[in-house]
């Protein structure tokens, strides 16, 4: 199952991770059949409110390192506070949909380097959202074939971009061909993307 959290090696918290699906037709229902908490969308506008109102009202549940520490300073079990509302970051970030090499689908809309410009005022509204080191998974098919669009999400969410370069089987969670992760512009430079296997248990 894909709870929106999971726990963080090395800090005392989960880190937060969003899924959004496009649950319209079979091969989207069968992914959000294998799911739990994830969000749904119907195009990028929408998308972009859904992760807004969620981040606005989720609080993490504290890890057992923290509940551990608390009762050991605390001498009872008493859960710790977790942080505020609104206030915790997203460390990863799926957006699963249809796609190929000219462009994907994000809900209805159709998201390509011709049409990015319409699209990019939204997506920028998640750029404050990510926690360092974060990074955005398009799970789309054949997203990694399409660098110039994957600069183009990388820039505006100002975190890495990761896509699969073959066919996406939501099921499995697994891609055909190998992982495409391209960097945001830094100082007036692009760190060079890397190429890389993931297995579905990595995802």
């Amino acid at each position: 199952m894909n709870y929106p959290f999971r726990w963080s090696e090395g800090r005392n918290s989960m880190a937060l991770v969003v899924t959004v699906v496009d649950d319209t037709d079979r091969v989207g229902y069968a992914a959000s059949m294998l799911r739990t908490g994830e969000l749904y969308m119907t195009d990028a506008v929408d998308m972009v409110a859904k992760i807004l109102a969620f981040l606005a009202k989720y609080s993490p549940p504290p890890s057992p390192h923290s509940i551990t520490a608390y009762a050991m300073s605390h001498g009872r079990v008493p859960l710790p506070k977790t942080p505020a509302p609104g206030t915790t970051p997203m460390d990863k970030l799926n957006i699963l949909d249809h796609g190929n090499s000219s462009g994907l689908e994000i809900g209805t809309d159709w998201v390509s380097t011709a049409s990015f410009a319409r699209f990019q005022p939204e997506f920028a509204k998640l750029a404050s959202k990510f926690a360092p080191g974060a990074y955005v998974h398009l799970q789309h098919c054949e997203a990694g074939m399409n660098i110039s669009l994957m600069e183009m999400f990388a820039d505006t969410f100002a975190v890495p971009v990761v896509g699969g370069r073959g066919l996406t089987n939501p099921v499995y969670r697994a891609n055909t061909g190998n992982y495409v992760r391209v960097y945001p512009t830094s100082g007036g430079s692009r760190p060079r993307s890397d190429t890389f296997f993931w297995g579905p248990g990595d995802q």
